[in-house]
């Protein structure tokens, strides 16, 4: 009785290991190390308190990190300094918007483990308060907004049966369920990818593009342009899923591609396809997601101006 108690406790145990995994069903094991994270933002070696009078210089440097996976080519990278008149500090307005000096490299994923890439500074040297403040102090909100290039790569898997709308029991996989995505380390991700059958010939599916990050989405290679509304909130999508006959609402169209600008609302936006099928087999099919954004994120500390009592 004991050795029997022993065994359904063994069993009990080995389905609950499983996850609920569906039987018989094939996992992907993610390409991606993951994470919401681009670039990482910060305030290097800060100097929260100067003196007025012209007679203190200081820097202020921001160190950038990438902990995503895209590479973001410098010349895509603009830092800007806010909160302070540029002419009271002793630079014109557009010394205080710089491109980073060298490429911010991505995380890296690596046989042996994750590859950090490594830190970039942006440096704005020598501001000094010039003139003479009133009172003893005047404190300051100094931002950096920090705008870059970046894209999301995410996979998942059709599943394609040799009887769409009524396949057979104990296949390979399940056509009307929802699918895992894999994300690529970035603030955008694509969520709730789900598919379905539409026709004997044909398989629909639906995934979720979002803004998962503390920062704002603009459209693509603007530099983050707040002038107007139109480049905000918008994002360039591309799906590729290798099979002939791909169409998604919203995007052009190029047979095995589908691609085009979309407008996140609420930071969200659900896009649907449509898939023909010629194939009269079971199989699962490998669909690519990629988009590409321009990304902004601030970081503010306060600065003290004091006076020099002079």
């Amino acid at each position: 009785m004991r050795r029997l108690i022993v065994i359904v406790a063994l069993a009990f145990l080995v389905v609950a290991c499983t996850g609920g995994e569906t039987k018989g069903a094939v996992s992907m094991t993610s390409p991606f190390i993951g994470g919401t994270q681009g670039l990482a933002i910060a305030f290097q070696d800060y100097r929260a308190e100067v003196f007025d009078g012209g007679q203190d210089p200081f820097d202020v440097i921001v160190k950038l990190e990438n902990k995503g996976e895209a590479l973001v080519p410098k010349d895509n990278v603009r830092v800007r300094l806010t909160g302070i008149n540029p002419a009271e500090f002793g630079k014109s307005e557009s010394l205080l918007t710089l491109l980073a000096p060298d490429d911010v490299v991505e995380t890296r994923k690596t046989e042996t483990g994750v590859l950090a890439g490594p830190a970039v500074f942006t440096e704005f040297v020598g501001l000094n308060h010039n003139g003479k403040i009133s009172g003893a102090s005047v404190q300051y909100t100094l931002r950096a907004d920090v705008c870059y290039l970046y894209r999301t790569k995410a996979v998942s898997k059709l599943c394609v049966r040799d009887n769409l709308l009524t396949p057979r029991a104990g296949g390979i996989c399940e056509i009307a369920e929802s699918k895992s995505v894999y994300n690529s380390g970035a603030p955008v991700q694509i969520a709730d990818f789900s598919e379905s059958a539409r026709a004997k010939d044909k398989l629909g599916f639906t995934f979720d593009i979002k803004n998962i990050g503390a920062g704002s989405v603009f459209q693509r290679n603007t530099f983050c342009d707040r002038t107007t509304r139109q480049p905000e909130h918008r994002v360039y999508v591309i799906v590729k899923s290798g099979l002939s006959g791909l169409t998604c609402t919203g995007l052009e169209s190029g047979d095995i591609i589908a691609e085009g600008f979309v407008t996140l609302y609420g930071g969200s936006k659900t896009i649907s396809c449509s898939q023909t099928i010629a194939s009269r087999s079971d199989y699962e099919q490998v669909i690519g997601v990629e988009v590409i954004y321009d990304y902004e994120e601030t970081i503010q500390n306060a600065l003290t101006v004091k006076s020099a009592g002079e």
